[in-house]
């Protein structure tokens, strides 16, 4: 990438190129668009590995009275699951302590036997569901720190690119579509020479809460693998609920709120 007279020049492996007045980084935890305007994030392993899987809700007899996100949480591990294509079928995603480097990947083959050995003598409903498994994915869970910055001229960052971040919020794609609202506001109209100053503005608005909501991320990832006793439930309430800030936050209003 290259800055061009009155915007970005794009150049690829085969030689082309194209001008852009604008360029959105939206590509990802390795992002080739941040190192392009001098970023380098490097991954920190949170010791732990997710394994990933579908069942069929017709293999369980209780699959009918799921609902919502289910969780169990115990000493060093976590297991959630939550119905998907109309009640069909059951996602689950089960976090357990691993010293193995793993891929940043959603797609490395697991083993569901290993699976099925690290919760046993958990509760019944997740051992069913991981006999009911045919296959299972792995996923090593990494962390980065917040960057410095996001915007260069007339290039910026968008979603992983910019605010990687664990999932143990779920909110990875719900950052990005904030972004993605943020940037559009900022954006609409602006003139071409306009433009850094509306993405230093973007940068600036979105960073600081994209750092917030990574920290609490990680921070709930280490409570659900917290040791299990008496009072767990009623804590696991009262945290969550000192983190309902993240949810009520309107977007487009906040870039408006810049614009005025």
């Amino acid at each position: 990438m290259e800055e061009a007279r009155a915007g970005a020049r794009l150049v690829f492996a085969n030689g082309a190129f194209c001008d852009a007045d604008a360029v959105i980084g939206a590509d990802g935890i390795h992002s080739v668009v941040q190192r392009q305007i001098g970023l380098t994030a490097h991954p920190a392993s949170e010791g732990i590995v997710a394994y990933r899987g579908l069942v069929q809700s017709q293999k369980l007899s209780w699959s009918a009275e799921l609902r919502g996100l289910n969780m169990w949480i115990g000493d060093g591990r976590s297991f959630i699951c939550f119905p998907v294509s109309q009640g069909r079928l059951i996602n689950i995603v089960a976090f357990v302590p691993s010293m193995r480097d793993m891929e940043e990947t959603w797609s490395a083959p697991g083993d569901v036997r290993s699976l099925a050995a690290e919760y046993d003598g958990w509760d019944a409903p997740v051992r069913d569901l991981i006999a009911a498994l045919d296959h299972t994915f792995r996923w090593g869970i990494y962390d980065r720190a917040p960057l410095p910055y996001w915007s260069r001229g007339h290039v910026t960052l968008l979603g992983d690119a910019a605010h990687p971040m664990v999932p143990h919020f779920g909110q990875g794609a719900g950052q990005a579509i904030e972004d993605g609202f943020a940037l559009a506001v900022l954006l609409e109209g602006a003139k071409r020479d306009e433009i850094p100053a509306r993405l230093k503005a973007y940068q600036d608005m979105r960073l600081e809460r994209s750092s917030r909501v990574q920290a609490a991320s990680r921070l709930a990832g280490r409570f659900y693998r917290s040791a299990s006793d008496r009072g767990q439930a009623e804590r696991l309430l009262a945290w969550m609920s000192a983190a309902e800030w993240i949810f009520p936050y309107d977007a487009e209003q906040a870039a408006l709120a810049v614009l005025s």
